[in-house]
């Protein structure tokens, strides 16, 4: 997970720390997700057709977001350190 580095055309990328981008298990969970909870996640075409999701931070409670932080690491994490190894 990190923050969004948005870009304007022409001038330095400005970090959005409203904005979390983080990793999900695929295409069909990522618009999955866009599509059911459009207020909290949502994507732009920097991202088509990798399985990363934006998440609007100020509209998410501490559960879910420890829930969604906890899922992607363990997507991304080696085996060993995940505990499945």
């Amino acid at each position: 997970m990190w923050s969004y580095p948005e870009r304007t055309p022409g001038r330095p990328r400005v970090i959005r720390t409203d904005i979390a981008v983080l990793y999900v298990g695929d295409e069909a969970e990522k618009q999955a997700l866009v599509l059911g909870e459009p207020d909290l996640f949502f994507t732009t075409p920097a991202y088509d057709g990798l399985p990363l999701v934006m998440l609007r931070l100020d509209r998410v409670d501490v559960d879910r977001l420890t829930e969604l932080v906890t899922d992607a690491w363990h997507m991304r994490a080696p085996r060993e350190l995940a505990g499945e190894g």
